[in-house]
């Protein structure tokens, strides 16, 4: 793929995130407040439908971060529409949270909540709480939380008709979630199958990298809540260690990733650092402690500025050095960086941006989960083709040596390790060749002209499909047989050398012919039979044959402990030449 394609895809990337973050989403069907404040101290219920002072309304995000109770009005319209019956919001630690109606003769209702009391909405990380009554004549809902530590429960809250977890959007959204999950999963199912075939850390961190991604859309969906019966505190904190959890397992992944050469040992040694900080400050956060609270839900994202930092700085060090697994990431992160991005520049820049884009961090996981797969599959077939490669190559130097480089058949070296299966295979005839004069050939032809004599010798030995060939030295050759009729095939071949040789050298002065020892050792007789001892017959039986005359066969068969039928001795068989 190209550097075009790549950046292409990545500009498409970042568009779609960027439409998808701008859509419509589910808080926004409520009816948010009118006005948000924040104050050193709380107000008494009866007293917040009264103007003035109260309700100089500004942005929350700009008040005092010190500030833990926090104000919101929610008009009502008089237009008759349905009346509000819930109030939802983010979830966030707080004290004590404080629903109020106010009518327009002056009359208040009121309900103050626990953290405890809040019911989860799967779908997204919100609560809701149920309103007082709400009557034709009702103007105002006010809401005042107390020890209030995330500014998001605050400037996110809005008014509902109905339930957000009773709706035929909510289910189609269930749904879809679901979908997605199992999409995300898949991968899962890849890695398994390459991790038995090449069991490389890049892989088990991939697998870790999908699960926790996985398990991040399972809480920030909120899909948990419908699975497992959760308090709001118990929810809050699954959702940061969470995106610790994925922070970690994403560090570890890349660290272990991108290829060796391609990545400065420094930020490679940084990585897991980076990841152990993002574990560590989300469980700080999870916890709650008076230090951070001032700082709020800004904390966590202040906190994983450092680990966003690390990965930017590994990843284009990656592409500057040509890592082509790190193009697959960064195509992947995009849509991530761009949620994480935007979430911190809300928090450090008076700029209005999303703080909570749910759509954009779906899109990312998916990209990046799908698009990072992919150049695990990559990495994956590389190396296995290197693998493979590399097995070719020690295969093909194990052939070498284990081959005779002058005649291509297997030599000693090839055999003596794997004579017991062959044996056992029904290789069961062991003949010992060795060139009759073969000396005076060399000293009256040469010795190139001796080389072409023990090649042609080596072909004819090699042409009988159910013999194996082995070159054991100089001018000596073993051919391992099997079958019924291997003494006949046996004389066949020894007769041929002198033909064939003659035929192709015809400039030698004499015929070159073969001596041969053979023992006949049946698995069933002799089922331990060692190469040694075989070689060792048959070596005392080729000298008998070279005493009485060269250019035959002396022959014997192994018996073992069963009882001997007839002579073990075969007949010696004259060869034709002279």
């Amino acid at each position: 793929m190209g550097r075009a394609v790549y950046i292409a895809a990545a500009l498409l990337t970042a568009l779609a995130a960027l439409i998808v973050s701008l859509g419509p989403a589910p808080m926004r069907q409520g009816s948010p407040a009118a006005c948000v404040i924040k104050n050193d101290t709380p107000i008494a219920p009866e007293l917040l439908p009264e103007g003035g002072a109260h309700w100089t309304c500004r942005d929350a995000a700009d008040s005092n971060p010190a500030h833990q109770h926090g104000f919101a009005r929610f008009d009502l319209a008089s237009d008759g529409a349905r009346p509000p019956r819930y109030m939802v919001s983010r979830i966030g630690p707080f004290d004590r949270l404080v629903l109020t109606v106010a009518d327009r003769d002056g009359a208040v209702r009121s309900r103050s909540y626990g953290p405890d009391q809040a019911r989860l909405i799967s779908g997204a990380p919100l609560f809701q709480l149920e309103l007082p009554e709400v009557t034709p004549r009702s103007h105002a809902v006010f809401m005042q939380i107390e020890g209030m530590r995330h500014d998001m429960t605050l400037t996110h809250a809005a008014l509902f008709a109905e339930s957000p977890g009773h709706t035929i959007g909510h289910y189609r959204e269930m749904m879809f979630l679901s979908l997605l999950l199992g999409m995300m999963l898949a991968p899962v199912l890849f890695d398994m199958s390459a991790w038995s075939a090449l069991r490389l850390p890049f892989i088990r961190w991939h697998a870790s990298l999908v699960i926790a991604f996985s398990m991040l859309v399972f809480v920030q969906s909120g899909l948990v809540t419908e699975f497992v019966d959760l308090t709001m505190a118990e929810m809050r904190v699954l959702l940061i260690m969470a995106l610790g959890i994925a922070a970690f397992t994403a560090c570890m992944f890349t660290h272990n990733f991108i290829e060796d050469d391609r990545m400065d040992r420094r930020l490679r040694r940084m990585l897991p650092w980076a990841g152990a900080w993002a574990l560590a400050a989300s469980a700080i956060h999870s916890l709650n402690f008076d230090f951070v609270a001032p700082l709020g839900a800004a904390f966590h994202s202040y906190a994983m500025a450092p680990v966003l930092l690390v990965m930017m700085l590994a990843m284009l060090d990656a592409y500057r050095k040509g890592s082509r697994a790190i193009r697959f990431q960064i195509i992947g992160w995009i849509p991530l960086f761009a949620a994480f991005t935007t979430q911190l520049l809300s928090y450090l820049t008076p700029m209005d941006l999303p703080t909570d884009a749910l759509a954009m961090l779906y899109l990312g996981v998916m990209s990046e989960t799908a698009i990072t797969a992919l150049g695990v599959a990559d990495r994956f077939y590389i190396l296995r083709r290197e693998r493979d490669i590399a097995l070719s190559q020690a295969h093909a130097l194990g052939e070498l040596t284990e081959r005779d480089p002058l005649t291509g058949l297997l030599n000693r070296r090839a055999i003596d390790s794997r004579f017991e299966e062959l044996h056992a295979e029904g290789y069961e005839t062991f003949a010992l060749f060795d060139l009759d004069h073969f000396k005076h050939v060399n000293d009256t032809a040469g010795h190139a002209m001796g080389d072409r004599v023990l090649q042609i010798v080596a072909r004819v030995l090699d042409e009988d499909p159910g013999s194996i060939a082995i070159r054991m030295g100089g001018e000596e050759f073993l051919l391992l047989m099997r079958g019924d009729d291997a003494e006949q095939r046996l004389e066949r071949l020894r007769a041929q050398i002198p033909i064939r040789v003659a035929h192709e050298v015809p400039q030698l002065e004499s015929l070159v012919t073969a001596s041969v020892g053979m023992v006949i050792a049946p698995q069933r007789a002799v089922p331990r039979a060692g190469f040694a001892l075989l070689y060792n017959h048959a070596d005392r039986l080729l000298y008998d044959a070279k005493s009485r005359g060269r250019n035959r066969i002396a022959c014997e068969k192994l018996c073992g402990f069963e009882r001997r039928k007839g002579d073990r001795r075969c007949q010696e068989r004259q060869g034709a030449a002279a």
